[in-house]
Parts: C-alpha cells; sequence; structure tokens
C-alpha cells in the first residue's frame, strides 16, 4: 500500500454523477469502484496537491489507493465522532480559493474541468475524517526514543547533509524536527499493517482488464 503519509490519499465516497459511471475497475465489499471514480480522483487530487510536488503513480498504484481509500471510508462508519468541523472544511476550501484567485478562481477551474464544488467538499470532508481516525487511532501508541533521534540524526541526517555539503546543524538544534520525522514514519509503518490486516479481511474484486 502506499503510504497515507501527508498526503493522502483520495476516493470516491460515492460523489459521481450518473454520466461518470461507466466501466468497473474494482469492488470493495460490494461498493463498486469505476472509472468514473478513478478520473473524479485525478482531478480532485491534482486541485488539493496544487503548488506541491506530487509524485506521479502507475494507474495500479490508483487504483490501489481508491481501494485504501474506500476502506478506510467503510471502517470510519463505526467511528462517529471522526466527524470533521465544518469551520475546518470551510477554512480548506477559503484557502484553495486564495490559491487559485490568480489562476481564474476556484469556481472557473471547477467549471472547466467539469467538478462541482460539492464533490470537492465531499472529498476534502473525507481526507480530513481520516486524518483524524489515524490521530485518533494510531498517534497515542507511538513514541520516539531519544536513541531513535540520535540514530537517525548520525546515520541518515549527517551523511545526507555531507554529501549535499550542506552545514550540519546540532543534534540539539535539530531534535524536535527529526522527532516528528520519525515519529510520522512509524505511525505510516503501523498504518500500512493495519490496512494490510483489513485487506486480509475484506472482499476485494479486481475486473477484467482494470490494470
Amino acid at each position: 500500500m502506499t503510504s497515507f503519509c501527508l498526503i493522502f490519499l483520495v476516493l470516491r465516497s460515492g460523489f459521481v454523477n450518473g454520466s461518470e459511471i461507466d466501466r468497473l475497475i474494482a469492488a470493495v465489499n460490494g461498493v463498486v469502484i469505476t472509472e468514473g471514480d478513478l478520473n473524479l480522483a485525478r482531478s480532485l487530487n491534482a486541485i488539493l496537491s496544487y503548488g506541491r510536488n506530487a509524485a506521479a503513480g502507475s494507474r495500479s498504484d490508483e487504483i490501489e489507493r481508491l481501494i485504501d481509500r474506500e476502506l478506510m471510508r467503510q471502517e470510519l462508519k463505526n467511528f462517529s465522532m471522526m466527524e470533521v468541523e465544518e469551520g475546518k472544511i470551510e477554512a480548506r476550501m477559503q484557502a484553495l480559493r486564495v490559491a487559485f484567485a490568480a489562476k481564474g478562481g476556484l469556481s472557473a477551474l471547477l467549471q472547466r474541468t467539469g467538478l462541482l464544488e460539492s464533490e470537492l467538499i465531499s472529498y476534502i470532508r473525507l481526507e480530513s475524517s481520516i486524518l483524524r481516525f489515524v490521530d485518533f487511532r494510531f498517534r497515542p501508541f507511538v513514541s520516539v526514543l531519544e536513541a531513535d533521534i540520535r540514530a537517525y540524526y548520525e546515520k541518515r541526517l549527517i551523511p545526507q547533509l555531507r554529501e549535499s555539503k550542506i552545514e550540519t546543524p546540532s543534534l540539539d538544534q535539530i531534535s524536535a524536527k527529526i522527532e516528528m520525522i520519525l515519529r510520522e514514519e512509524k505511525i505510516n509503518a503501523v498504518l500500512d499493517q493495519w490496512m494490510k490486516e483489513i485487506r486480509r479481511s475484506s472482499r476485494i474484486e479486481y475486473f477484467n482488464d482494470a490494470q
């Protein structure tokens, strides 16, 4: 599974309009994923990753991310406290409006790409719910030891900086940042393992020529 880290993966969640429902790609516990869902996810990802260097994945990777998102969406049904405050959703939308102001505006962009604002909002809401779930479910149980921080500094960071001929800060100066990086790495590792277990207990079907 491609890591969820800060990133995060995207999914259909039932907001594909009728004209986009076409070739079936996969089914997750009876919920189908279509070519329209894949195209929608691509379009929404392009908007949300604007200004960032988003790594392009293969079609197969995109499908697996959609499957993981659908599995997460189904899991979230058991966690009503994962609902996101509407104020946070609006703040994210406002940030996008500001970001695209010089490009003709967010509304104009959505219109050009054939997307609805409600689809974008639903997408952001699901993404935010997943992030909140990950924080609730995994972050409290992940710890970073001082030995982990020192090992990262000496064995990973210093060689990288020396190779790039960048001055190396002291461990005290960068300890907090290293701790944050290691915590996210550990959360991602635990999350990946948890997703593998969810996949094993789920019914995932791939349709012909989906890949």
